[in-house]
């Protein structure tokens, strides 16, 4: 979406990070791609990790913790975000030593899966998928069958589009990325729904 932006519009995008409850805390840097400076200033930054209070270290990914130092008439102290992060410290190429939230907002922390003993977020999963020009459209599922933690795949072609191993390409690049195999089927051009903003991709089913 950022690059037909772009192209379309002949301007640049840039990532803008906020919140009704913090209020505006972050912004992309001209220098390093891929990040937003959280504005250290205003906001004191944590990362801890997502199933306890223990705090993560340098380069390793868990939950934004965020306290305001200006909102006199809200403030919040230690703010669980929800939003998964991994903070970079040091001098940055633009000359900042705010901390840099490394290839942006990862994810949400309440979205996180557990798909055969490995922690997954449908972000990362997504991420994956858009690399393939082919698909248009995704739909996951978790199922549970006999105990047993699944994810399954729809994926929808563009029209026209001709390759017939899609599915196994797509299998393959989520086993070597997650070590875990995926289901993968493929559907028709137009039998999803689509999806805007934040809507909800995942579906849970249990089956014996």
């Amino acid at each position: 979406m950022r690059r037909q932006i772009e192209a379309k519009w002949g301007a640049r995008v840039f990532d803008h990070a906020g919140m009704t409850e913090m209020g505006a805390y972050g912004f992309e840097c001209l220098e390093a791609s891929g990040g937003f400076h959280i504005n250290e200033a205003e906001f004191i930054a944590e990362v801890l990790a997502p199933d306890s209070d223990r705090a993560c270290s340098e380069n390793e990914i868990g939950e934004l913790v965020l306290t305001n130092l200006g909102r006199w008439g809200s403030p919040a102290i230690r703010y669980r975000t929800g939003d998964q992060v991994r903070l970079v410290r040091g001098r940055c190429a633009c000359g900042r030593w705010f901390a840099r939230a490394e290839g942006g907002i990862l994810g949400r922390i309440d979205d996180m899966l557990l798909v055969r003993g490995n922690n997954v977020y449908p972000s990362a999963i997504e991420s994956v998928l858009r690399e393939f020009a082919e698909i248009v459209e995704f739909r996951m599922s978790m199922v549970k069958i006999a105990g047993m933690d699944e994810l399954q795949l729809e994926i929808e072609p563009t029209a026209g589009a001709t390759s017939n191993d899609l599915c196994g390409r797509v299998t393959e690049a989520i086993r070597n990325r997650f070590h875990f195999r995926p289901v993968v089927q493929l559907v028709g051009p137009g039998s999803l729904p689509r999806f805007e903003m934040k809507a909800r991709r995942v579906i849970k089913q249990v089956r014996s």
